[in-house]
């Protein structure tokens, strides 16, 4: 008898929980909403600094990780994951050759982020100003897509073309 009443009872939550209008997993964000926080983060270190030119962003721990050029110094700038917060900056010792190679940039990393994801749909991974192997001033830009596939976009630094 007291079988019976379990099996009842796992039947009865099993319909519950189909009947349920909750969420089986964790809520994705609104459509677009995640493809505005590196924008945003990208923005908010930039002006972190004065003049500040962003050359360089990777995910961190706790947000991300951006370089940041001004007045001939780089400038470390943590911010959180939705680029709503500050969480740390620092000068360093000994700036990149990567200070030269934005100062000489048309386009900064905000557009060159969004060519990069018009031409290939996905989310910031990673994104820093290069050369490429003709020797012409791009960006590159990794995405991952929807099923977690990375994808390297080069945006031209001085048009905005993605190559």
């Amino acid at each position: 008898m007291r079988s019976s009443r379990l099996v009842a009872a796992g039947v009865l939550t099993l319909a519950l929980a189909a009947c349920s209008t909750e969420p089986a997993g964790p809520t994705a964000p609104a459509p677009g909403r995640e493809s505005t926080q590196p924008v945003k983060a990208i923005e908010a270190a930039a002006g972190a600094v004065p003049d500040g030119r962003v050359f360089d962003v990777e995910p961190a721990n706790d947000g991300w990780e951006i370089k940041v050029a001004s007045h001939g110094q780089e400038h470390k700038v943590r911010v959180s994951r939705d680029g709503g917060q500050i969480l740390g900056k620092q000068q360093t010792a000994k700036p990149s050759d990567d200070l030269a190679k934005v100062e000489q940039a048309s386009v900064d990393a905000v557009k060159a982020l969004r060519t990069a994801q018009q031409r290939q749909p996905g989310e910031l991974d990673e994104m820093e100003i290069d050369r490429a192997t003709d020797g012409a001033l791009v960006w590159e830009v990794a995405l991952r897509d929807g099923k977690g596939v990375e994808h390297e976009v080069t945006v031209d630094a001085k048009t905005g073309e993605a190559r």
